[in-house]
């Protein structure tokens, strides 16, 4: 096709990733080509003989029709130079397995490719492996089972297993003897529910968020007798001392090395930042996002924004904490910025709650959230539109809000309303390591 008549417009094709560099010059284009001709022509630079397919970025958002389209809706003159950065596209999130549960799914995580942990609202914990077996129930709780967090490194595995957090004020631990799952400890000291638990990157110390406002910081080793004397007395009130009487027991008491606070109202969310051993971050119904150093138990930073914080994640590859809100917005923060209200960035898609967000384990730009409005979206974080949206596949599923959410590997755990973990696999070949690292 003769396509000299064709209105085009001056582009420069610029990337990050070394092996998919082409020379920095403008090259005068189609104004009707989308991304598809557009990595046509890239594939074509490279004389690759196997086409790789590209997505296109333009002022911070995914080139999703034609140049043309896009030059109109933002009144830009074809004449000046468009740059256009690319990057190779990752195939859309595929759900291959849901495993079903007769509760709300509150919690999930995997501990490795082919062993998944639930936490449920009937106060269960279940491991499942990859061939759709439930491998243990753990019943130590009385109430709702509020958060679960797995030991996922197994060159640094402690006894402990895997930590359960609920609202029964109680987070326990668990680990396997003799094949079975079994309850080692059960950490104590919260006067309500436990919202969040983190482990730290050596799996020597985990911490917990409570609707107490605070957050408690302990150790992972089993102790060798019960630390019910270490508690403080004003933790236990009478009505609380009664019920422990019901509860587990005959597992032994942990006791926290220290309490943070400084949240106004319930603390939502908590993690570590996996580059300093003794700093956590947290987020609250009181809109603020925290940094603490958990050695002195110093509230170091305090950002502050609009909104309740529902969940929270850090990434050691981008060093960007990412939030999710109730405004239905994930927000991008930089712990290492002075500035105490200026968030990095801001995502909005979502028709819901954002109630987890979770970071790609290997990729600074790559990030997932869901939402009560039963979707997930992945994101690159380059673009302020998502790269994917991923709707349930079972009609079980639809409409149904999602609470947990978990990225381990090539896989994307989901659970929440329907009782459902959807596990999606995520195909991707991107890999930072690829990446220019000069400006």
């Amino acid at each position: 096709m003769d396509s000299s008549n064709e209105a085009q417009v001056p582009i420069r094709l610029v990337a990050k990733q070394l092996k998919y560099a082409v020379p920095d010059t403008s090259i005068l284009v189609p104004q009707q080509l989308q991304r598809y001709g557009l990595s046509g022509i890239v594939n074509h630079l490279l004389g690759n003989e196997k086409p790789v397919p590209f997505d296109f970025m333009v002022d911070g958002q995914f080139l999703r029709g034609t140049i043309s389209t896009y030059l109109k809706e933002k009144s830009l003159s074809a004449e000046n130079i468009l740059t256009l950065e690319y990057i190779e596209s990752m195939l859309p999130p595929t759900e291959i397995a849901s495993y079903s549960h007769d509760d709300w799914i509150s919690s999930v995580s995997a501990a490795s490719a082919d062993r998944f942990v639930v936490g449920s609202y009937d106060g269960v914990v279940r491991v499942w492996n990859a061939q759709s077996e439930c491998e243990g129930e753990l019943r130590a709780h009385e109430s709702a089972v509020k958060c679960v967090v797995a030991v996922k490194d197994p060159a640094k595995r402690s006894r402990v297993e895997l930590i359960s957090g609920s609202q029964d004020r109680t987070a326990v631990a668990w680990g396997t003897k003799g094949g079975q799952h079994k309850a080692l400890y059960a950490a104590r000291g919260h006067t309500d529910s436990i919202e969040s638990v983190a482990i730290n990157p050596l799996n020597t110390h985990f911490v917990t968020a409570s609707a107490d406002s605070t957050i408690r910081f302990w150790s992972m080793a089993v102790p060798k007798q019960s630390e019910d004397s270490q508690l403080e007395a004003s933790a236990v009130s009478a009505p609380t001392a009664k019920k422990r009487k019901n509860v587990n027991a005959d597992i032994m008491t942990k006791a926290a090395i220290g309490t943070l606070n400084g949240h106004v109202g319930p603390v939502t969310s908590v993690c570590f930042n996996a580059d300093q051993e003794s700093q956590i971050f947290s987020g609250g119904w009181d809109h603020s996002v925290r940094t603490w150093d958990v050695a002195s138990g110093v509230n170091v930073m305090t950002n502050l924004c609009d909104k309740v914080i529902l969940d929270i994640d850090y990434s050691a590859h981008s060093r960007l904490i990412a939030t999710g809100h109730a405004d239905r917005s994930v927000r991008l923060w930089d712990p290492r910025s002075d500035d105490s209200t200026v968030v990095k960035m801001r995502l909005s898609s979502h028709k819901g709650f954002v109630s987890s967000v979770a970071w790609a384990p290997n990729s600074a730009y790559m990030l997932a959230s869901a939402s009560h409005d039963s979707t997930i979206k992945v994101w690159d974080i380059r673009s302020r539109t998502p790269l994917y949206t991923v709707y349930a596949a079972s009609d079980k599923d639809k409409g149904k809000k999602l609470l947990g959410l978990d990225w381990h590997k090539s896989l994307l755990l989901a659970g929440g309303e329907s009782g459902s973990l959807r596990i999606h696999s995520v195909n991707s070949q991107y890999s930072d390591d690829q990446e220019q690292t000069s400006a």
